[in-house]
């Protein structure tokens, strides 16, 4: 006897329909695919059929319901924006210079910054930038030309502090406000240069000034010392002199005093030869016996 293979058994047609509806699920899902990723850096901004939800979506894969949600990307990295603006001094100089405003936006405040300017280019234009312009030309009408240049870090701390203090209702994080050289016309430049250099050679001629009379000074104190020690040495030269003659006159007190005639007499005739003197004039006293007079005495 032949067995035939048994043909196999056929799908309930629950099972059937419970695929066929689970293929079509996995379909419309693919179809309208309701996951959103957020990337670093960024935040989500949910609507709810164009209504801008109070809380942002942090980094990450979300679900959404679609049709009636959808995510839009708000950057929270820091921004620059620069300005380049154009004031006037307080003494009417024309002044350009450029500044640049670095910040980002916090999670917290991504949804109020979408509802209001969607983009920062708006931003930009309708707040920042007209912001900057006015504080900038507040600042600078305070000062004269020169002072912005000798004063530049005062200036740059209020147009900062008053920027900063103008963009707070807009809930923007300010990281850095930062003012670039100010720059004037190029006649009034050449102006400022030419009061420098002036400056600085006055300034040179009293140093050299100064200079001078420090050696003029240092030559006075040098000739009074010389004059002081030429003086001196007179003094202990004319002291000594003193001393010296004092004690040989003292001497020649003494020996005048000790020469008697009689040891005169005898020093000479120690040292006479015994040779007469060959002429004698009238009334000469003779050698050692005096005159005649003397003699016959």
């Amino acid at each position: 006897m032949i067995n035939f293979p048994t043909p196999p058994a056929r799908f309930s047609p629950t099972v059937l329909k419970f695929g066929g509806f689970a293929v079509g699920a996995i379909a419309i899902i693919a179809i309208l695919n309701p996951f959103y990723q957020i990337s670093s850096g960024y935040c989500g901004i949910l609507t709810n059929f164009g209504s801008v939800q109070p809380s942002a979506l942090e980094p990450g894969l979300h679900i959404v319901l679609p049709v009636y949600q959808k995510v839009v990307s708000v950057s929270t990295q820091p921004q620059t924006i620069t300005s380049h603006e154009q004031a006037a001094t307080h003494d009417l100089q024309d002044v350009h210079t450029s500044v640049s405003v670095t910040f980002h936006i916090a999670s917290a405040d991504a949804p109020g910054f979408f509802r209001d300017f969607r983009n920062l280019e708006t931003l930009a234009h309708r707040i920042i930038e007209p912001t900057v312009s006015n504080d900038v030309k507040a600042i600078t009408a305070n000062y004269n030309a020169e002072e912005l240049i000798t004063k530049r870090d005062l200036v740059d701390g209020q147009i900062k502090e008053l920027i900063i203090k103008s963009l707070l209702p807009y809930h923007l994080s300010i990281e850095s406000v930062n003012t670039a050289n100010f720059a004037f016309s190029h006649a009034y430049a050449q102006a400022i240069e030419a009061k420098q250099v002036a400056q600085q050679q006055a300034l040179q001629a009293q140093y050299t000034l100064q200079q001078t009379q420090i050696s003029a000074q240092a030559q006075v104190v040098q000739a009074k010392a010389q004059a002081d020690a030429a003086v001196a040495t007179a003094q202990g030269q004319a002291q000594a002199l003193l001393v010296t003659s004092q004690a040989q006159a003292k001497a020649n007190t003494l020996v005048s005093q000790s020469l008697t005639p009689s040891l005169l007499q005898q020093k000479a005739l120690d040292r006479w030869t015994g040779t007469m003197p060959t002429y004698l004039s009238a009334g000469a006293p003779l050698p050692f016996i005096g005159t005649m007079e003397s003699a016959q005495k």
